[in-house]
Protein backbone atom coordinates (compact mmCIF):
# COMPACT_ATOMS: atom_id res chain seq x y z
CA UNK A 1 0.00 0.00 0.00
CA UNK A 2 0.67 3.62 -0.90
CA UNK A 3 1.13 6.38 1.93
CA UNK A 4 0.77 9.68 0.82
CA UNK A 5 1.75 12.13 3.54
CA UNK A 6 -0.73 14.48 4.46
CA UNK A 7 -1.03 17.72 6.77
CA UNK A 8 -1.94 17.48 10.64
CA UNK A 9 -5.72 19.02 9.78
CA UNK A 10 -6.20 16.27 7.25
CA UNK A 11 -6.18 12.25 7.69
CA UNK A 12 -3.69 10.40 5.61
CA UNK A 13 -4.22 9.75 2.52
CA UNK A 14 -4.17 5.92 1.56
CA UNK A 15 -3.97 4.41 -2.46
CA UNK A 16 -4.08 0.88 -2.82
CA UNK A 17 -4.15 -0.68 -6.15
CA UNK A 18 -7.02 -2.89 -7.56
CA UNK A 19 -5.14 -5.03 -10.01
CA UNK A 20 -1.72 -5.43 -11.99
CA UNK A 21 -2.56 -2.53 -14.32
CA UNK A 22 -5.81 -0.71 -13.52
CA UNK A 23 -7.70 0.93 -10.48
CA UNK A 24 -6.47 1.87 -7.58
CA UNK A 25 -8.45 2.88 -4.53
CA UNK A 26 -8.08 6.29 -2.80
CA UNK A 27 -8.86 6.25 0.70
CA UNK A 28 -8.75 9.25 3.04
CA UNK A 29 -10.97 11.89 0.87
CA UNK A 30 -14.05 13.59 1.19
CA UNK A 31 -15.13 14.66 -2.08
CA UNK A 32 -18.31 16.23 -0.61
CA UNK A 33 -15.37 18.79 0.88
CA UNK A 34 -13.04 21.35 -0.33
CA UNK A 35 -10.20 19.81 -2.67
CA UNK A 36 -7.16 21.00 -1.21
CA UNK A 37 -4.24 21.54 -4.05
CA UNK A 38 -1.99 18.80 -2.93
CA UNK A 39 -5.12 16.47 -2.99
CA UNK A 40 -5.81 17.47 -6.59
CA UNK A 41 -2.01 16.71 -7.13
CA UNK A 42 -2.61 13.29 -5.45
CA UNK A 43 -5.62 11.89 -7.36
CA UNK A 44 -4.54 13.63 -10.90
CA UNK A 45 -1.04 11.29 -10.53
CA UNK A 46 -3.07 8.19 -9.00
CA UNK A 47 -5.43 8.54 -12.24
CA UNK A 48 -2.61 9.24 -15.03
CA UNK A 49 -0.80 5.68 -13.27
CA UNK A 50 -3.86 3.55 -12.73
CA UNK A 51 -6.18 4.75 -14.91
CA UNK A 52 -9.38 4.39 -12.54
CA UNK A 53 -9.42 5.95 -8.90
CA UNK A 54 -11.92 4.50 -6.45
CA UNK A 55 -13.82 6.21 -3.31
CA UNK A 56 -16.04 4.47 -1.11
CA UNK A 57 -18.64 5.60 1.35
CA UNK A 58 -18.91 9.22 -0.15
CA UNK A 59 -22.14 11.11 0.17
CA UNK A 60 -22.33 13.63 -2.09
CA UNK A 61 -25.27 15.97 -3.21
CA UNK A 62 -25.40 16.95 -6.80
CA UNK A 63 -23.82 20.38 -6.60
CA UNK A 64 -20.91 18.45 -5.07
CA UNK A 65 -20.41 16.53 -7.68
CA UNK A 66 -20.30 18.90 -10.34
CA UNK A 67 -17.99 20.80 -7.94
CA UNK A 68 -15.41 17.87 -7.45
CA UNK A 69 -15.93 16.97 -11.57
CA UNK A 70 -14.49 20.60 -12.15
CA UNK A 71 -11.72 20.75 -10.61
CA UNK A 72 -9.96 18.99 -13.62
CA UNK A 73 -11.56 20.48 -16.13
CA UNK A 74 -14.76 22.37 -17.92
CA UNK A 75 -18.06 19.59 -17.89
CA UNK A 76 -19.64 18.54 -20.79
CA UNK A 77 -23.43 18.05 -21.10
CA UNK A 78 -24.17 15.10 -23.10
CA UNK A 79 -26.08 14.62 -26.50
CA UNK A 80 -28.79 12.89 -24.92
CA UNK A 81 -29.31 15.73 -22.71
CA UNK A 82 -33.26 14.69 -22.33
CA UNK A 83 -31.81 12.27 -19.50
CA UNK A 84 -29.88 15.16 -17.79
CA UNK A 85 -30.98 16.36 -14.20
CA UNK A 86 -33.07 19.37 -15.31
CA UNK A 87 -31.18 21.75 -12.39
CA UNK A 88 -28.68 20.09 -12.96
CA UNK A 89 -27.60 19.04 -17.22
CA UNK A 90 -24.12 18.01 -16.19
CA UNK A 91 -24.92 14.92 -14.26
CA UNK A 92 -26.40 11.94 -17.02
CA UNK A 93 -28.39 9.72 -15.53
CA UNK A 94 -27.67 6.41 -16.00
CA UNK A 95 -30.83 4.23 -14.42
CA UNK A 96 -33.56 1.72 -15.33
CA UNK A 97 -35.87 2.68 -13.17
CA UNK A 98 -39.10 3.43 -14.90
CA UNK A 99 -41.21 6.80 -13.41
CA UNK A 100 -45.25 7.02 -15.44
CA UNK A 101 -43.84 3.87 -17.51
CA UNK A 102 -40.69 6.38 -18.81
CA UNK A 103 -37.09 5.04 -18.08
CA UNK A 104 -35.64 8.48 -16.09
CA UNK A 105 -32.21 7.69 -17.55
CA UNK A 106 -30.67 5.66 -20.26
CA UNK A 107 -30.69 2.48 -19.34
CA UNK A 108 -28.39 0.24 -20.97
CA UNK A 109 -25.42 3.01 -21.37
CA UNK A 110 -22.06 1.90 -21.64
CA UNK A 111 -22.80 -2.10 -22.16
CA UNK A 112 -20.02 -2.57 -24.49
CA UNK A 113 -16.57 -1.53 -24.37
CA UNK A 114 -15.80 2.00 -25.21
CA UNK A 115 -14.29 4.57 -23.78
CA UNK A 116 -16.19 8.04 -23.31
CA UNK A 117 -17.01 10.76 -26.11
CA UNK A 118 -14.03 9.15 -28.57
CA UNK A 119 -16.63 9.84 -31.19
CA UNK A 120 -16.28 13.95 -29.81
CA UNK A 121 -12.77 15.95 -32.01
CA UNK A 122 -12.34 16.57 -28.08
CA UNK A 123 -13.21 13.55 -26.40
CA UNK A 124 -13.71 13.73 -22.53
CA UNK A 125 -11.14 13.63 -20.48
CA UNK A 126 -12.17 12.12 -17.22
CA UNK A 127 -15.60 10.43 -16.65
CA UNK A 128 -17.01 10.91 -12.56
CA UNK A 129 -19.72 7.77 -11.88
CA UNK A 130 -21.61 8.05 -8.50
CA UNK A 131 -23.76 5.03 -7.28
CA UNK A 132 -27.01 5.98 -5.24
CA UNK A 133 -28.49 2.59 -6.16
CA UNK A 134 -27.13 -0.78 -7.24
CA UNK A 135 -29.08 -3.68 -8.77
CA UNK A 136 -29.72 -6.42 -5.73
CA UNK A 137 -27.29 -9.33 -5.54
CA UNK A 138 -28.55 -12.41 -8.19
CA UNK A 139 -30.03 -14.96 -6.04
CA UNK A 140 -27.17 -17.17 -6.00
CA UNK A 141 -25.52 -14.10 -4.27
CA UNK A 142 -23.20 -12.48 -7.00
CA UNK A 143 -22.85 -9.09 -7.51
CA UNK A 144 -25.28 -7.38 -10.39
CA UNK A 145 -24.04 -4.39 -12.44
CA UNK A 146 -20.22 -4.47 -12.03
CA UNK A 147 -18.29 -2.52 -14.33
CA UNK A 148 -15.21 -3.95 -16.19
CA UNK A 149 -12.19 -1.22 -17.19
CA UNK A 150 -9.53 -1.99 -19.54
CA UNK A 151 -6.08 -0.88 -19.35
CA UNK A 152 -5.46 0.15 -23.56
CA UNK A 153 -1.94 1.77 -22.43
CA UNK A 154 -0.68 -1.70 -20.82
CA UNK A 155 -2.32 -3.18 -24.13
CA UNK A 156 -0.53 -1.28 -26.32
CA UNK A 157 3.07 -1.83 -24.20
CA UNK A 158 2.62 -5.30 -24.68
CA UNK A 159 2.37 -5.33 -28.15
CA UNK A 160 5.67 -6.42 -30.06
CA UNK A 161 7.64 -4.03 -31.93
CA UNK A 162 6.46 -5.19 -35.16
CA UNK A 163 2.77 -4.73 -34.44
CA UNK A 164 3.58 -1.15 -33.28
CA UNK A 165 4.87 -0.21 -36.21
CA UNK A 166 2.27 -1.96 -38.29
CA UNK A 167 -0.22 0.51 -35.98
CA UNK A 168 1.92 3.53 -36.15
CA UNK A 169 0.28 6.27 -38.16
CA UNK A 170 -3.03 4.50 -38.72
CA UNK A 171 -6.67 7.07 -38.33
CA UNK A 172 -9.85 5.17 -37.27
CA UNK A 173 -13.67 6.19 -38.14
CA UNK A 174 -15.66 6.98 -34.75
CA UNK A 175 -19.37 7.02 -34.99
CA UNK A 176 -22.00 7.97 -32.10
CA UNK A 177 -24.66 8.27 -34.22
CA UNK A 178 -24.12 4.43 -35.69
CA UNK A 179 -23.63 3.25 -32.27
CA UNK A 180 -26.76 4.69 -31.00
CA UNK A 181 -28.99 3.60 -33.52
CA UNK A 182 -27.43 -0.21 -33.58
CA UNK A 183 -28.68 -0.05 -30.00
CA UNK A 184 -31.92 0.75 -31.42
CA UNK A 185 -32.19 -1.31 -33.61
CA UNK A 186 -31.04 -4.45 -30.78
CA UNK A 187 -34.23 -3.33 -29.04
CA UNK A 188 -33.60 -0.40 -26.80
CA UNK A 189 -36.36 0.40 -24.97
CA UNK A 190 -34.76 3.83 -23.25
CA UNK A 191 -33.28 5.42 -26.60
CA UNK A 192 -35.74 7.35 -28.98
CA UNK A 193 -34.48 8.32 -32.49
CA UNK A 194 -32.01 11.06 -32.06
CA UNK A 195 -33.12 14.50 -33.04
CA UNK A 196 -31.49 16.08 -36.22
CA UNK A 197 -29.77 19.03 -33.68
CA UNK A 198 -28.65 16.08 -31.63
CA UNK A 199 -27.35 14.15 -34.97
CA UNK A 200 -25.42 17.62 -36.21
CA UNK A 201 -23.89 17.87 -32.32
CA UNK A 202 -21.80 14.46 -33.02
CA UNK A 203 -21.01 13.86 -36.62
CA UNK A 204 -18.56 11.12 -37.45
CA UNK A 205 -14.57 12.01 -36.74
CA UNK A 206 -11.34 10.52 -37.68
CA UNK A 207 -9.14 9.83 -34.51
CA UNK A 208 -5.32 8.84 -34.33
CA UNK A 209 -5.36 4.78 -33.68
CA UNK A 210 -2.80 4.96 -31.53
CA UNK A 211 -2.87 8.11 -29.10
CA UNK A 212 -0.41 9.75 -27.36
CA UNK A 213 -1.64 10.79 -23.33
CA UNK A 214 -1.86 15.13 -23.34
CA UNK A 215 -0.23 14.52 -19.70
CA UNK A 216 1.89 11.36 -19.19
CA UNK A 217 3.27 11.08 -23.05
CA UNK A 218 2.21 7.24 -22.40
CA UNK A 219 0.97 6.02 -26.10
CA UNK A 220 -2.95 4.34 -25.99
CA UNK A 221 -4.33 2.15 -28.45
CA UNK A 222 -7.97 4.47 -28.95
CA UNK A 223 -9.97 2.22 -30.79
CA UNK A 224 -13.18 0.60 -29.16
CA UNK A 225 -15.99 -1.81 -30.87
CA UNK A 226 -18.61 0.24 -29.94
CA UNK A 227 -18.40 3.51 -31.32
CA UNK A 228 -15.18 2.97 -34.10
CA UNK A 229 -16.38 1.82 -37.58
CA UNK A 230 -13.18 1.04 -39.58
CA UNK A 231 -9.17 2.08 -40.10
CA UNK A 232 -8.97 4.64 -42.70
CA UNK A 233 -7.48 3.66 -46.40
CA UNK A 234 -7.79 -0.11 -45.46
CA UNK A 235 -9.99 -2.41 -47.35
CA UNK A 236 -13.21 -3.33 -44.50
CA UNK A 237 -11.99 -7.05 -43.88
CA UNK A 238 -8.28 -6.31 -42.70
CA UNK A 239 -9.34 -3.69 -41.20
CA UNK A 240 -11.90 -5.78 -39.11
CA UNK A 241 -9.86 -8.55 -38.71
CA UNK A 242 -7.02 -6.59 -37.77
CA UNK A 243 -9.47 -4.21 -35.26
CA UNK A 244 -11.48 -7.28 -33.83
CA UNK A 245 -7.55 -8.33 -32.75
CA UNK A 246 -6.83 -5.31 -31.02
CA UNK A 247 -10.31 -5.45 -28.91
CA UNK A 248 -9.49 -9.51 -27.88
CA UNK A 249 -5.69 -8.04 -26.88
CA UNK A 250 -7.32 -5.40 -24.58
CA UNK A 251 -9.81 -6.55 -23.18
CA UNK A 252 -7.57 -10.17 -22.28
CA UNK A 253 -8.00 -10.68 -18.19
CA UNK A 254 -4.29 -9.59 -17.49
CA UNK A 255 -5.43 -5.94 -18.04
CA UNK A 256 -9.17 -5.89 -16.83
CA UNK A 257 -10.28 -5.26 -13.48
CA UNK A 258 -14.09 -5.49 -12.58
CA UNK A 259 -15.52 -3.38 -10.34
CA UNK A 260 -18.20 -4.72 -7.80
CA UNK A 261 -20.43 -1.97 -7.15
CA UNK A 262 -21.46 -0.59 -3.35
CA UNK A 263 -23.80 2.63 -2.99
CA UNK A 264 -21.56 5.33 -2.21
CA UNK A 265 -18.59 4.75 -4.87
CA UNK A 266 -17.39 6.87 -6.80
CA UNK A 267 -15.36 5.93 -9.88
CA UNK A 268 -13.09 8.18 -11.73
CA UNK A 269 -11.60 7.23 -14.97
CA UNK A 270 -9.00 8.60 -17.76
CA UNK A 271 -10.95 8.33 -21.21
CA UNK A 272 -7.54 7.73 -22.59
CA UNK A 273 -5.81 5.29 -20.60
CA UNK A 274 -9.11 2.60 -20.18
CA UNK A 275 -12.32 1.80 -21.88
CA UNK A 276 -15.04 0.25 -19.85
CA UNK A 277 -18.36 -1.81 -20.38
CA UNK A 278 -21.19 -1.93 -17.88
CA UNK A 279 -22.10 -5.80 -17.49
CA UNK A 280 -25.76 -5.58 -18.73
CA UNK A 281 -27.01 -8.88 -15.68
CA UNK A 282 -29.75 -7.33 -13.91
CA UNK A 283 -32.94 -6.45 -14.90
CA UNK A 284 -36.55 -4.84 -13.24
CA UNK A 285 -37.22 -5.23 -10.00
CA UNK A 286 -33.53 -4.95 -9.53
CA UNK A 287 -32.82 -1.38 -10.01
CA UNK A 288 -30.03 0.97 -10.83
CA UNK A 289 -29.26 4.45 -10.61
CA UNK A 290 -25.96 6.06 -11.23
CA UNK A 291 -25.37 9.65 -12.00
CA UNK A 292 -22.33 10.64 -14.15
CA UNK A 293 -20.31 13.85 -15.34
CA UNK A 294 -17.69 13.80 -18.18
CA UNK A 295 -14.79 16.44 -18.19
CA UNK A 296 -14.00 17.73 -21.26
CA UNK A 297 -10.36 16.93 -23.06
CA UNK A 298 -8.26 17.79 -26.27
CA UNK A 299 -8.36 16.86 -29.33
CA UNK A 300 -5.91 13.14 -29.66
CA UNK A 301 -2.76 12.84 -31.23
Amino acid sequence: MNTVAASDATPEIHIRPCSEHTGAEISGIDLSKPISPSTLETITNALHQWGVVLFRLQTMTEAQHIAFSRHFGELEVHVVSQYSLPEYREILVLSNILKDGKHIGLADAGQRWHSDAGYRREPDRASVLYAREIPAPHANGETAGDTMFASARAAYDALDDSMKQRLEGLKVVYSYIRAYEAKMNEGSSSRKPLTDNQRAEVPDVVQPLIRTHPYTGKKIIYANPAHTYGITGMPESESRALLNALYAHITQPAFVYRHQWKVGDVLMWDNCVVQHNAVGDYKLPQRRLMHTTRIKGAAPF
